[in-house]
């Protein structure tokens, strides 16, 4: 069989990803994921551990970016305007991958196991994302539950951002969940 080793990592995202949507992740084998991107089981298991990780390893990459973002503002910053620069950060770099990551969300919702290792990768991430608005001078309960908040806010616009047509960007949606949570605390039962 052929080796594309620059670009099979690539080209295994690329296939899971159609087969997934055209066939559904269940009914999808690793053997039909790296014969459509032209290479081995064995290459497959080289990049990634199951065909889980497929859907979830281009997220590494945003780890990094959002602990940079938690710590680049020089000056002491409220949490609001700081939840807003970091998670506008992780927007900007989310925004010109609508499209793929629409496709990906629609596998997700298609398969439990999946929404569960969605919520664990989160589960992960929280400390560390605590950890870095705890080394911006926040008490570190306080920057747990700012942690917590910052994913609910987060994953309410970008579900939000995937599912509608419109072209609101993610940052402005993110921008607009800020205010609206603060409202959503003074809220009575019905209202």
């Amino acid at each position: 069989m052929p080796r594309w080793p620059e670009d099979s990592r690539d080209r295994l995202v690329a296939a899971a990803v159609s087969l997934f949507a055209d066939h559904g992740f269940g009914a999808t084998t690793v053997d039909q994921i790296a014969e459509s991107a032209g290479v081995t089981p064995r290459t497959f298991f080289r990049h990634f551990r199951d065909k889980e990780e497929v859907l979830f390893a281009e997220d590494d990459r945003l780890l990094p970016l959002l602990l940079s973002a938690i710590a680049a503002p020089a000056a002491p910053l409220r949490a609001d305007d700081l939840m807003r620069h970091a998670l506008g950060a992780l927007a900007d770099a989310m925004e010109p991958e609508r499209d793929r990551l629409r496709v990906r969300h629609a596998i997700i919702r298609t398969d439990v196991a999946l929404t569960g290792r969605e919520l664990a990768k989160q589960a992960a991430w929280q400390p560390q994302i605590a950890a870095a608005i705890a080394e911006r001078g926040f008490r570190p309960a306080d920057a747990e539950l700012l942690a917590a908040i910052g994913f609910a806010l987060y994953r309410t616009a970008f579900v939000a951002w995937l599912e509608d047509d419109d072209p609101e960007p993610l940052r402005e949606r993110v921008d607009r969940a800020l205010p609206s949570a603060r409202s959503v605390m003074d809220l009575a039962p019905g209202g």
